[in-house]
């Protein structure tokens, strides 16, 4: 059969519209001088309040999936054709799966974002490591150790296991849950301050009003929330 003989449905949704669910699509976007942008990351982040739970699902990079208005291609390439209104309509397609709104961040400004959070601290391999040394050249030894912007940036960004793809993911949920966990404790008044000093740092499809509105509206199962 061509693709053109071939015609999927729609797929059902997997989240009922709800109140108490949002969920917003990160991304981690690879700005190069004089090329395309490309969503080197896409992490779907729900927050449930009936369940609470915040969950983070890696969408794998090298999916093929099909395109609306496209011809069917990897999970990154609705970002470079039509940009985050074309990867909403393209997750909401293939996996029945309605995005509130999108969140992205470049490669500096993550390191700026993390180095403003005072740093992660996280078991490292002793691969992992060594691939920090090579790419900025930092000494780091096998286990928990504190990493600042530019380590934890080479950390999420690490491959070179026989995992691939699939424990680099693992790694980037392992650097958001963990700013997760550190900062459950921390009071609105506190949240609502950091939160003036990252909104500059990330671009996002959402308006302030809805920002200001889900955190409120989140911010009290924060604390005990399962990740």
């Amino acid at each position: 059969l061509s693709e053109e003989e071939v015609v999927l449905e729609t797929a059902p949704a997997v989240v009922e519209t709800s109140d108490d669910v949002v969920t917003i699509l990160l991304l981690g976007v690879d700005r190069r001088k004089n090329e395309i942008a490309r969503t080197d990351s896409i992490i779907l982040c729900t927050l449930n309040k009936a369940q609470n739970t915040i969950t983070l699902t890696s969408m794998m990079r090298d999916m093929y999936v099909r395109i609306p208005g496209y011809r069917s291609n990897r999970i990154n390439a609705p970002y470079v054709l039509g940009g985050t209104a074309l990867l909403k309509k393209t997750m909401e397609h293939n996996f029945g799966i309605e995005v509130d709104g999108c969140v992205e961040v470049d490669f500096s400004h993550f390191k700026d974002l993390i180095d403003l959070l005072g740093g992660i601290e996280v078991e490292i391999s002793s691969a992992e490591a060594n691939y920090i040394y090579k790419e900025c050249g930092t000494k780091l030894s096998a286990g928990k150790q504190l990493l600042g912007g530019e380590e934890a940036l080479h950390f999420s960004r690490f491959r070179g296991t026989a995992s691939g793809d699939l424990a680099r993911t693992n790694r980037q949920r392992i650097v958001l849950s963990t700013l997760l966990n550190e900062y459950k404790s921390k009071s609105m008044t506190e949240l609502l301050g950091l939160l003036d000093d990252i909104l500059p740092m990330v671009t996002t499809d959402l308006t302030q009003n809805e920002i200001l509105g889900y955190f409120k509206d989140f911010f009290p199962m924060l604390a005990s929330a399962d990740i």
